[in-house]
């Protein structure tokens, strides 16, 4: 009795469960993580109304997110970027860069001075969008990327010049408000800029069957025909997600490598910026 047992269940196929995401549904793994990190965004919320507080609370835990899941080749600070002729960046959220970079310095809290050179992707978090702040951070996108052509020789919208995101936990204001003032205001020729919401207004949620989403200003096609509604060709989009933290860390990987192969900067390359950037001798 005990060897039939054993031979009927050998023969029974094993139950393992399949964690294969199917697309066009929610990322089961990336919904906690964005769960997560909204959480501790709250609890900031509830327990503060000093901005500096709830700021650091909303970027840590996107900053601990990335370091988790990001391949060993990149990294993720808080801080800014220098130069090599000295000038300073403004204060940024998020700055994912080419981990074969060493940090310039780095603070007792995490934020660091890194080499424009190391530059891959920034981030600028906000706890609740509104209106007013997408059109200041389409501007401090501009400044950024003023900065960045002293040493990439790339176009704004081409790869190995940084990418920009401006990633908003929730907004304050209905997505067309959103949309209008983002899409009225961007400037892709300068500084393309994707907006990402990780959860829109309740209402839009209702009314979009998605969570959040990703505005986009998609370049024009090669064919005459092929232009977008505004003036420059583009065409605007809102790409709605069941997982936008999903969507977020797709797109960075992928896009990371294609930035770094195209810069395809050598070993010997990085020694020699690394020099540009400060006078290491004592004497």
């Amino acid at each position: 009795m005990l060897l039939q047992l054993l031979l009927s269940s050998q023969n029974r196929p094993l139950l393992m469960k399949n964690y294969k995401h199917r697309h066009g549904s929610p990322n089961p793994i990336m919904a906690q993580e964005e769960a997560a990190i909204l959480v501790c965004v709250d609890r900031a919320l509830a327990s503060s109304s000093n901005s500096q507080t709830i700021g650091r609370n909303g970027e840590l835990p996107f900053i601990s997110f990335l370091q988790r899941y990001l391949p060993a080749t990149l990294r993720a600070v808080s801080g800014h970027f220098i130069t090599p002729h000295g000038d300073l960046s403004p204060q940024l959220d998020v700055i994912v860069i080419d981990a074969r970079y060493p940090l310039l310095s780095e603070n007792s809290d995490g934020s660091a001075l890194v080499m424009l050179h190391s530059v891959v992707q920034l981030y600028e978090l906000k706890t609740n969008l509104t209106s007013r702040e997408v059109k200041k951070s389409i501007e401090n996108a501009k400044k950024i990327f003023v900065l960045t052509q002293q040493i990439i020789e790339f176009a704004p919208n081409e790869w190995g010049a940084p990418q920009i995101t401006l990633l908003a936990y929730r907004t304050e204001q209905r997505l067309s408000s959103i949309e209008n003032t983002f899409f009225r205001h961007s400037k892709p020729e300068l500084a393309p800029m994707d907006g990402v919401i990780l959860r829109c207004h309740p209402i839009d949620i209702v009314a979009n069957g998605s969570l959040g989403g990703t505005l986009h200003l998609e370049p024009p096609f090669d064919t005459e025909d092929g232009r977008g509604p505004r003036i420059d060709g583009y065409f605007p989009l809102f790409i709605p997600s069941h997982t936008p933290l999903s969507d977020i860390y797709y797109k960075l990987v992928q896009n990371a490598y294609y930035t770094l192969g195209t810069r395809d900067y050598s070993f010997i390359d990085i020694g020699a910026h690394f020099n540009e950037y400060m006078s290491w001798a004592t004497a």
